[in-house]
């Protein structure tokens, strides 16, 4: 299939698309085009914005993270992450303000794990108490496990 030269370099090759709003994939392909073709570097040549750890050979990888979304006024405006910043940011669990039974995450309230998670310090005493009291829970019909033979369901 024979194309015409794209208008705005003068290269053969169809003209690109016009920047969709919201659309991630062309937002991601338009940085890869830049980074591939030189006009910016490759974001394991740039330190992570939110940690300041650079890259080196068997590390965790770089990648660039639209901090501003995908509007196509914002496609080309990205930061470097490090991967394990980029799933930080991402993660739909770092914008809840409460926990599963609504105790509200403050920072005397919440206990942040080694790789980055955080669980609710309320919910982990009422858990521990339950424990020490060998108390069973109580099924959704109301039985106890202890009812059942070895602890298990019929």
């Amino acid at each position: 299939m024979a194309f015409g030269n794209n208008p705005l370099t003068g290269r053969p090759g169809p003209a690109p698309m016009p920047p969709r709003d919201g659309d991630r994939e062309q937002a991601r392909q338009r940085i890869n085009v830049e980074v591939r073709t030189g006009r910016r570097p490759h974001p394991n040549e740039v330190p992570c914005a939110d940690c300041g750890h650079v890259w080196a050979d068997g590390a965790r990888r770089h990648e660039y993270h639209h901090a501003k979304g995908y509007a196509p006024e914002n496609h080309l405006e990205v930061i470097s992450l490090c991967t394990w910043c980029h799933s930080r940011r991402d993660s739909l669990k770092a914008s809840q303000t409460h926990c599963l039974y609504g105790h509200e995450y403050t920072s005397s309230n919440t206990i942040r794990k080694a790789n980055g998670t955080r669980s609710c310090r309320e919910c982990r005493r009422v858990r521990d108490r339950r424990r020490r009291k060998k108390v069973s829970l109580p099924l959704l019909d109301g039985r106890q496990w202890a009812e059942f033979p070895r602890g298990g369901v019929e």
